[in-house]
């Protein structure tokens, strides 16, 4: 394998919303053929990140089921058993996690990515495993144990070769009303020697996932970026969302560049997203639904000069 990666997102929260934290493990191959694994251990609260590096031969998978290995670190569908023992941060522990609510895959509707899924040698892929479950279980993270028994998780993947030149990605499954979850993903995407603007955007309420996106004929009505909030409106025949993003403290993250994990994305795990739904029915507008996200992830990444804003 070359100039590729695959990488995992955990997001998990406390019940108290005292301890935000998102585990990465991931894999990456260079172009030289040089290879590595890695775990990423983000900190929200303090706006900290640990990169631990293991040697390839420390990364095991299973073809079967979603199940990873990194060293004594386990990563499953079910579970995630920590074991991270470096010079800067040690984290020891297992939670486990309830009944997952993935973006459905199906042969009519096939994931986040829709048909793209399917396109060969796209920079990169994406999917939502779990848009909000429940934790049960410790971790003792330099020596402080901390109870994630009754919290809130969120779980995503990324694979293939680069993230997006440019990108703007948020998440939230802290509403008022628990089992309530949003992802929204805009990015750059190459195209047969050129390239084009498109988004996911996925939006769980009572039971029924609202999906704006670019295959589903969904407009980006709206894209207003400023220095401590970002607006997207998204618009189809009968819903608009919209979503302002309020920035909070972040840290550096490693991402992908031709499989390589030398770019740097900035993130924040603990901003603020302000959500609306708007059903319209014969020209007329009614709220569905509004409410504020907490505990948010919000990054916005790569050339964003480029990024065409829209009133």
């Amino acid at each position: 394998m070359k100039k590729y990666f695959e990488g995992w997102y955990f997001k998990i929260v406390d019940e108290e919303e005292k301890f935000v934290f998102a585990i990465i493990p991931g894999v990456s191959f260079e172009k030289n053929g040089e290879a590595h694994c890695f775990i990423q251990f983000f900190d929200g609260k303090k706006a900290f990140m640990y990169n631990v590096k293991y040697g390839i031969s420390e990364f095991q998978y299973s073809k079967k089921l979603f199940e990873v290995r990194i060293g004594a670190n386990i990563f499953t569908s079910k579970k995630f058993t920590l074991d991270i023992d470096s010079e800067d941060i040690h984290v020891k522990g297992t939670v486990e996690i309830g009944e997952l609510a993935p973006w459905p895959i199906t042969l009519f509707n096939p994931g986040a990515m829709g048909p793209y899924r399917f396109v060969p040698l796209m920079e990169c892929y994406h999917g939502v495993l779990s848009f909000d479950h429940q934790l049960t279980g410790k971790l003792e993270i330099n020596g402080k144990i901390v109870d994630f028994t009754n919290g809130r998780g969120y779980i995503e993947k990324d694979y293939g070769k680069s993230f997006p030149s440019y990108y703007l990605w948020m998440q939230s499954n802290h509403f008022s009303v628990e089992g309530t979850s949003i992802m929204v993903s805009l990015a750059n995407i190459p195209w047969l020697g050129s390239s084009f603007d498109g988004f996911i955007v996925g939006f769980l309420n009572n039971g029924k996932l609202y999906k704006f996106a670019t295959y589903t004929g969904a407009k980006l009505t709206k894209l207003k970026i400023r220095e401590n909030i970002i607006t997207v409106h998204f618009s189809d025949k009968k819903y608009r969302l919209e979503v302002d993003a309020h920035r909070a403290e972040g840290v550096d993250l490693l991402s992908p560049k031709e499989g390589s994990m030398t770019g740097r994305i900035l993130e924040s795990i603990t901003a603020e997203l302000h959500v609306k739904l708007i059903e319209i029915i014969e020209n007329k507008e009614k709220v569905v639904f509004e409410d504020k996200g907490r505990n948010a992830g919000l990054d916005i990444g790569g050339e964003v000069e480029k990024i065409e804003e829209i009133d």
